[in-house]
């Protein structure tokens, strides 16, 4: 089996492009991420990668020159038709095409009836349902709603339609495409691995704080706003909420008074994302609408319980009651139940972080990630 793979992104996707040519099945990987970065070295993959980063510079120049939105979407727009260009070469020449959402529909279109399996990955849950819980969102915060790009949203619909199948990370995002008509026998589900290694963390644990951590952009998606007033309204003296992770132009916080306890803590990496996880006394993720937030197993593997919502991916990462909790989105007083019951019971906690801590270590990396993605892909290739 030889597939050619593409994405404009480096999370999971250099990890999965690693594993296709650790199994000898990687023809190309077609990366659209910024060859001017530090982390854009991938040589697992050798001279097989080829770069396709150059339309997706010009969004990232946009973006850091604070071009309008419309011209930033375009750009974002271009430099996906940019990599699904440079695919159909290779894909021509593979068993298999696997494409980012948004970056293969003329490509798949033009391999229709050679043979070659098209596969599209998606990362969340299907584009109409995003659209819809957002402008949701917005309309109940009272915010303006920018609807998604016409033309993206419409390619990623034909994508879905003319793949033979369509990979996803989550139980959530795998229902997601069965409510909307996709036929069930035409999803995949890969769940992702831990992005960071097991670990001993409770060194660095005060036993006098009771300190919840969110990790991620803070933006209307993530549903922050929820966690804010859950811990609001917790009840236990040496409260703190830390909040990591960068703004985006709209943070679902407008107007809202920020209780005592809260502190933002900007972005952080490596050592000090670590420090913020061995600290933790519980981790939360309160978005509306996430594929597979990679920050649960980031906590999990540090032995800190999660409660997150059921929009998130969790019902594949942890068992509800045993490493955390699921809760509705929306939901900011289910959200402070679960907070006050391991705020109030020391024993509790500390019993749900070590099942926390094991489950990680039952989870598998992207190691097996990897290989049940490769798995997959050759099931498919025999079906032909």
């Amino acid at each position: 089996m030889l597939v050619t793979y593409n994405s404009p992104n480096r999370p999971i996707h250099y990890q999965y492009a690693a594993a296709l040519a650790a199994a000898g099945c990687l023809k190309a990987f077609v990366s659209g991420f910024s060859r001017f970065s530090p982390r854009s070295p991938l040589p697992e993959v050798g001279d097989r990668l080829i770069r396709a980063d150059h339309v997706q510079n010009l969004f990232l120049a946009g973006l850091k020159f604070r071009l309008p939105v419309a011209v930033n979407d375009e750009l974002a727009y271009w430099s996906k038709l940019w990599l699904d260009h440079l695919s159909e070469e290779p894909a021509r020449n593979s068993d298999l095409f696997l494409f980012y959402n948004g970056a293969g529909l003329g490509t798949a279109r033009r391999l229709r009836g050679t043979g070659v399996v098209r596969v599209v990955e998606v990362v969340n849950s299907h584009v109409l349902l995003q659209e819809e819980i957002l402008r949701e969102e917005h309309a109940r915060l009272k915010l303006p709603f920018r609807p998604f790009h016409k033309r993206e949203t419409a390619r990623r619909v034909r994508e879905y339609e003319e793949a033979d199948a369509i990979l996803c990370p989550s139980e959530f995002a795998r229902l997601s495409f069965i409510e909307r008509g996709i036929p069930e026998g035409k999803i995949m589900k890969v769940v992702y691995g831990l992005t960071l290694e097991p670990v001993e963390r409770r060194a660095d644990r005060d036993p006098d704080l009771f300190r919840v951590l969110y990790v991620g952009q803070i933006s209307i998606r993530k549903g922050l706003r929820y966690l804010v007033e859950a811990f609001d309204k917790l009840k236990r003296p040496g409260k703190e909420l830390l909040i990591v992770g960068p703004r985006a132009p709209v943070t679902g916080l407008e107007g809202m008074s920020i209780p005592a306890g809260v502190k933002f803590a900007g972005t952080l990496k490596d050592a000090g994302l670590a420090a913020a996880y061995r600290s933790a006394s519980v981790f939360v993720l309160p978005s509306v609408e996430d594929g597979m937030g990679l920050v649960m197993g980031e906590a999990l593997s540090f032995g800190v319980p999660v409660i997150a919502t059921v929009n998130t991916g969790a019902a594949d990462l942890f068992t509800t009651g045993v490493e955390g909790w699921r809760v509705p989105i929306r939901d900011p007083e289910a959200i402070r139940e679960k907070l006050q019951l391991l705020a109030d019971d020391p024993a509790a906690l500390a019993a749900m972080s070590a099942s926390a801590a094991a489950r990680s270590r039952a989870q598998g990396g992207w190691d097996a990630a990897g290989r049940l993605l490769v798995e997959n892909l050759r099931s498919l290739t025999n079906r032909r």
